[in-house]
């Protein structure tokens, strides 16, 4: 393979690497000049894998098909593959510009491991796992796949807590789902498992069996044979040069043989499955792609006696070891060893400026010259974790290209801005994901819905601010901290503020940062979490695995409230709905009844099978004049919702207005009070007159606000909607009014909800629950009429109602800094079963008790002071499911005080 000749060289190795040199590479001929010959010698190998069709032959191919695939990676071949096993492959058809896994396939280190840090993810990885191993071991197709296992070291107290975490999350999934077993092992457990390990600083690992590697090439041809099996076709040497949506929704593919012969096919659905050339086809196609390419290197070693005693000894590989501290991978490769380090932000490096974030579409088999400098700290951890690794010659460093999006968690999912077009792209674990990735995708297509939640891999997730140059530094930062310790309430600090006229946010940030705000990130806004007493910006500093400390400022943000007034500013996602039919759109869409004219509802999209896709507020302006607000996050997400939803010539117009509208909450006793000294035009905001649920058109110091009386935390209060333009100065405004007024953030908003037993959407209701499991019975009408979900939600009904639901939770902490934040399993106190899971969870301020919610399975857990158990930190705590929150509304406290 060839490099670039136009790509600037990298630097030259320097001192370092040179001494590592020295020590590794004793034969002059072990260099890393050897590496265009190793390529080289690869690509003779792909030359005669039997390639079936070459691309030169326009009448070969079809006109008409209903699923185009573009891309020959893993994920193309395993997406055609998983449609026929749906009974669809005759329809489908992949389009690959050079021949099966050119991209970043071929020359992928194939790790596959059951385990997974996340949440639903780990379903991909057990899928992989499980896939490959009866592929291999049942139908004896040949893989390459060793499953020796895996150990992940832990070298600090603070990582043992990361894993006690992390564990607890398997403990759930493995109780509940079938998920694999992870255990915490010892040292000694280490070096019987792993012979070669200097166990030298390590106080545990967390280790899993069955995890491995497989040959990406091999896997990729697997699912293309078994694709073509049933029907599905390859199209070799046929590249995708144009792509244009028709007005029917279907899409013209242009292609380009190698022939130079030109041929257009229609397709009802496009894939980009195009790797490495996913933002191109993006471009091509009009939609936005957020990713770039990116470097990324392994070393290979000459074989080791010790590594080729073992195998002969055992007949099995070494177990594959992350070293988290010296970011880097290693496992056997034949009878040596591959080393795969994850650089730091600093020396991480991107494919050249010039390429744009993609590759240039005459590249296939490409890598770069591998740059020992870059890695030399990962190297210099790995010798001496595995001393024999210093007198053991280098025979390559492969640097090879790969493809992420800012947070390097896929982009899986149709489209938010054109139909019947899906990305299944920048996956920084293609190999490992393919066989979930595909049966996800596949089920979205067919059901109009995902299996489950992950909106983690949501495309939806960004928007036009995620530019390119944005994205190139942020994956800076995701790829850097790759190994890190991730805390649940870190917070990464790169690439922010977004600065983009999408995101006009600078007046409210520094109005703000002024006052202590300390910031979380939404899809592309700054987000207040809590206020330091402080101007300061205290960026990750506070992350831990324990109370945070600064939930003694919270507390006050809270008590500020509840005593006085609070003004609080978060981002939200604003939408016009207008037109004679917006009602009756609405209607369809929403669980709920449409409210009057003058009211505000709250309405929950829901999918085909009652789990929930969305929570909205709808504002009636008029009868045919919505102002509907979600949540940030979901921006992007809900709009793609309802323009799928909207009818052919239904006379509805959805407007997204999210860029020219924000949200001020104030709330306390003295709100109303507070309120009115800034109205330019008397209005009476008193409680009786201006109810719960209704809204008003406002003059504040000339701006125009609609004002609408509801509370997400449970607090007399408002919600105050306005322009952009006008928050920062409303935001001030209403300080000088009331110096005594406080201000509070997202953590304050938290504690309040959980102690009025108030679920968040996106947090304790996903698509992973039904409306009914997650307790929205009074949001659901199911005599008003036809709507999406309605007849999935009446069988749950008619057959006695959900076996699981979500509940509130009292933990008995005692004087632990400790509290749930989601994902910890809740077991039986006396069979130690499995029998919940929680989603989220804090220190109630006001309640001054550890509070939580989850969901139970079984309906005699329900009920009030149902006793379980939950694991934080590697001990049991005791639970009590309780029926009522833990502190009332203030309107019940209001008439509990009458």
């Amino acid at each position: 393979l060839r490099t670039l000749q136009s790509a600037p060289r990298l630097p030259r190795h320097g001192r370092s690497a040179e001494m590592l040199r020295s020590r590794c590479l004793p034969r002059p001929c072990a260099t890393v000049r050897r590496q265009p010959l190793a390529v080289a010698a690869f690509r003779a190998q792909m030359a005669l894998t039997g390639r079936r069709r070459a691309g030169g032959v326009a009448q070969d191919l079809p006109s008409d098909i209903d699923t185009a695939i573009i891309g020959g990676g893993v994920t193309g071949a395993s997406i055609l593959h998983r449609l026929g096993v749906e009974g669809l492959g005759g329809s489908a058809a992949i389009f690959e510009k050079a021949t099966l896994t050119s991209g970043a396939t071929w020359h992928a280190a194939g790790l596959v491991t059951y385990y997974h840090g996340g949440n639903n993810f780990k379903f991909w990885h057990k899928e992989g796992v499980d896939l490959y191993k009866q592929w291999q071991n049942e139908e004896g197709i040949q893989l390459s796949f060793n499953q020796p296992g895996s150990m992940r070291l832990l070298q600090s107290e603070e990582r043992v807590k990361e894993a006690q975490y992390t564990l607890s999350k398997s403990k759930l999934y493995q109780g509940l789902f079938g998920g694999p077993e992870l255990t915490m092992i010892s040292p000694e457990e280490v070096k019987r498992l792993h012979p070669l390990v200097n166990t030298d600083g390590i106080v545990a690992a967390l280790y899993t069996e069955g995890d491995g590697h497989i040959d990406p090439s091999s896997v990729t041809q697997a699912f293309a044979s078994k694709a073509r099996q049933m029907g599905g076709r390859i199209y070799e040497n046929t590249e995708v040069v144009g792509l244009q949506c028709l007005p029917d929704g279907t899409w013209e593919v242009k292609l380009r043989l190698s022939s130079g012969d030109a041929h257009v096919v229609r397709a009802r659905r496009v894939v980009n499955a195009a790797g490495l050339w996913a933002k191109r086809m993006g471009e091509l196609a009009g939609v936005f792609t957020p990713c770039v390419v990116l470097q990324h290197q392994y070393v290979i070693t000459e074989p080791i006696p010790e590594v080729k005693a073992y195998h002969a000894e055992h007949g099995h590989q070494l177990p594959v070891l992350r070293d988290l501290e010296g970011s880097y991978y290693l496992r056997d490769e034949g009878d040596g060893m591959l080393v795969g380090p994850y650089e730091s932000e600093e020396s991480m490096q991107l494919a050249p400026e010039g390429w744009n974030g993609s590759m240039p579409p005459e590249l296939t088999y490409h890598l770069w010259e591998g740059d020992l400098e870059r890695i030399m700290p990962s190297m210099e951890a790995a010798i001496a974790l595995v001393p024999q690794l210093e007198t053991t010659g280098i025979k390559n460093v492969l640097n090879g290209p790969t493809c992420w999006p800012s947070d390097g968690n896929h982009l899986v999912g149709p489209s938010h801005e054109l139909p019947n077009y899906w990305n299944a792209c920048a996956e920084s674990y293609g190999i490992a994901h393919a066989a979930g990735l595909s049966r996800y995708i596949v089920h979205w297509m067919l059901h109009g819905e995902p299996p489950y939640e992950l909106t983690e891999a949501d495309p939806a997730r960004y928007g036009a601010w995620a530019t390119t140059a944005w994205t190139s530094d942020k994956v800076k930062e995701s790829y850097g901290w790759n190994n890190t310790i991730a805390y649940f309430n870190e917070n990464r600090p790169r690439a922010r503020p977004v600065v983009h006229e999408d995101r006009p946010q600078g007046d409210i940030i520094e109005e703000l940062r002024g006052r202590g705000a300390q910031f979380g990130f939404s899809h592309g806004w700054e987000t207040p979490s809590w206020f330091h007493a402080e101007a300061t910006d205290l960026q990750n500093t506070m992350a831990t695995f324990h109370r945070p400390a600064y939930m003694g400022s919270v507390k006050r943000e809270c008590q500020q409230i509840v005593g006085h007034a609070g003004l609080a500013y978060w981002p939200f996602a604003h939408f016009r709905i207008s037109g004679a039919g917006a009602a009756a759109f609405i209607d369809r869409l929403i669980a709920n009844k449409v409210p009057a004219v003058g009211r505000v509802g709250l309405g929950h999209f829901l999918t085909p099978s009652g789990k929930v896709y969305s929570e909205l507020t709808f504002v009636r302006l008029a009868e045919d004049d919505f102002y509907v607000t979600g949540y940030s996050g979901y921006q992007l997400h809900d709009l793609r919702w309802m323009r799928t939803h909207l009818k052919a010539g239904e006379e509805v117009n959805v407007e997204d207005t999210t860029s020219q509208r924000a949200v001020l909450f104030l709330n306390g006793p003295k709100a109303e009070e507070t309120l009115a000294k800034l109205l330019d035009r008397p209005v009476d905001l008193a409680r009786d007159k201006f109810k719960p649920f209704q809204w008003r058109s406002l003059s504040l110091a000339g701006a125009e606000v609609t004002a609408v009386r509801m509370s997400f935390i449970g607090e007399h209060g408002f919600e105050l909607h306005t322009q952009r333009k006008d928050a920062a100065m409303l935001y001030r405004k209403l300080h000088e009014v009331d110096p005594q007024l406080g201000d509070w953030g997202g953590v304050a908003m938290n504690s309040f909800r959980i102690e009025k037993g108030v679920p968040l959407f996106g947090k304790d209701i996903t698509k992973d629950h039904d409306a009914f499991e997650a307790g929205l019975d009074r949001f659901v009408k199911l005599d008003k009429g036809e709507f999406v979900g309605r007849d999935a939600l009446m069988k749950v009904k008619e057959s006695g109602g959900p076996t699981r639901r979500l509940v509130n939770l009292e933990v008995a902490v005692g004087s632990d800094d400790v509290d749930c934040t989601g994902n910890e399993p809740l077991r039986c106190p006396e069979s130690g079963k499995v029998v919940g899971f929680t989603t989220s969870g804090i220190w109630g301020c006001i309640a001054e008790k550890s509070l939580a919610f989850g969901y139970v399975y079984g309906r005699e857990r329900f009920v009030d002071g149902t006793r379980l158990q939950v694991d934080i930190l590697g001990r049991k705590y005791d639970v009590c499911v309780r029926e009522k929150a833990a502190v009332d509304f203030a309107s019940v406290r209001d008439k509990k005080a009458a």
